[in-house]
């Protein structure tokens, strides 16, 4: 009774948490930074000196005494040189300096050289001198972050700005979690390659297509390979068990629902594999399975309706994957939208409907007419997720195609 009752209250989110829970990430390897864009770090980032490393100009300028400033003029006595140790600067002067050049000593402000007139060897203020306070215009040696603090922690992505911090501090050789390695099996009698020429009652492919589009460009992800199977227990079962012995995650779409030729459940209980969650409250992609595998493998048996296998690897198996990948967070921020219509088809499921957005940040519904219509999808940007009843769309999750 427990396990029924669970099963008909626990949102999608739910149970995807139980199944993120029972998952472990990957193993740890050190790559040269020039190999690491799109990785994900395993270990945190740590200033290895102040930063910035000395007191520097944030503007173009001079360097300058504030007790100096009452003088109708100031001598120009020099030029500090960027990248050269910080000069002195003689009282009863002022210095050229560049935005990035050391802060001489002595130096309390850097006046903008667009506040003084240039006389050639000095300088006229063109503000008054009570108007330059101590420390204008210059970046203090450590106010970013001082040596030993840390900079970023593990589990991020490492894009440009994170190459950025890397390259500052010295880490030429980070270490990230390994890609995930992902396998792909297709099941299904009817499926055919997209370049053969199906009979009416066959159909192509789409979703292998599907699914290598979505993960084959993702930077911490490696396909494995993309297996297919006839809609037969031995068959999928030793398509599975060649795939869980080289894998971290595999995704199989099709014969998971409660057909008399669904043998998926059938197949992933027989390997040894944990199922976390069967049957969810969704539309479409109700018959999602989600299980672990006897070495911590993620399984996740998708429907096979077309807009069902993007809908679902989308909205749980990239979850599943980022956890995999050392991820900090299961989900990246996710943007939220204003669906911009009435919806007068509420449903006591979780809705996952396919939208377009205007300029304005907004979305469309895309009419379609269900779970097999891939050309309303093709049209779309990605999905938004109604809750069972919801009437207010003031502000709806919405998950893009795009990783």
């Amino acid at each position: 009774m427990g396990t029924a009752t669970k099963q008909h209250t626990e949102t999608p989110a739910d149970a995807l948490v139980r199944m993120l829970q029972q998952l472990q990430p990957v193993e740890v390897e050190t790559v040269p930074a020039s190999s690491a864009w799109g990785r994900v770090l395993a270990e945190p980032v740590r200033a290895d000196r102040d930063n910035p490393p000395a007191s520097v100009s944030a503007m173009d300028g001079y360097a300058v005494r504030l007790a100096d400033l009452n003088a109708p003029t100031l001598p120009v006595c020099g030029e500090v040189a960027i990248g050269h140790e910080p000069l002195v600067l003689p009282a009863g002067h002022a210095l050229r300096i560049f935005t990035g050049g050391c802060i001489p000593a002595g130096c309390e402000a850097v006046i903008r050289r667009e506040d003084v007139r240039e006389l050639g060897s000095a300088i006229e203020l063109r503000v008054s001198p009570q108007a330059i306070r101590p420390g204008d215009n210059i970046r203090y040696q450590g106010e970013n972050a001082k040596a030993g603090q840390q900079v970023l922690a593990a589990g991020r992505q490492i894009d440009a700005a994170v190459a950025s911090a890397l390259a500052a501090f010295g880490v030429s050789r980070p270490r990230v979690f390994r890609r995930v390695r992902v396998g792909l099996l297709i099941t299904g009698d009817e499926l055919l390659p997209p370049e053969r020429q199906p009979q009416p009652w066959q159909l192509r492919d789409s979703n292998g297509w599907t699914l290598q589009s979505m993960l084959s460009t993702v930077p911490w992800i490696e396909l494995i390979r993309c297996m297919r199977a006839v809609d037969a227990l031995p068959a999928i079962s030793s398509s599975l068990d060649q795939l869980l012995s080289r894998c971290d995650a595999v995704f199989i779409t099709g014969g998971v629902s409660m057909g008399d030729h669904d043998y998926v459940p059938a197949a992933v209980r027989d390997l040894g594999c944990r199922v976390v969650f069967r049957k969810l409250p969704i539309r479409p992609g109700k018959p999602l399975l989600g299980a672990v595998g006897p070495q911590g493998q993620a399984v996740l048996g998708l429907p096979g309706n077309p807009v069902s296998v993007a809908v679902t690897a989308r909205r749980f198996g990239v979850p599943v994957l980022r956890v995999l990948a050392g991820f900090s967070t299961a989900e990246p921020p996710r943007p939220v939208v204003r669906l911009n219509e009435e919806d007068r088809d509420a449903i006591k499921l979780w809705w996952y409907r396919p939208v377009c957005l205007d300029s304005d940040g907004t979305a469309r519904c895309v009419p379609n007419m269900g779970s097999g219509d891939l050309a309303a999808t093709a049209r779309s940007d990605g999905f938004v997720e109604i809750a069972p009843g919801q009437s207010n769309f003031d502000s709806l999750p919405f998950w893009p195609w795009s990783i």
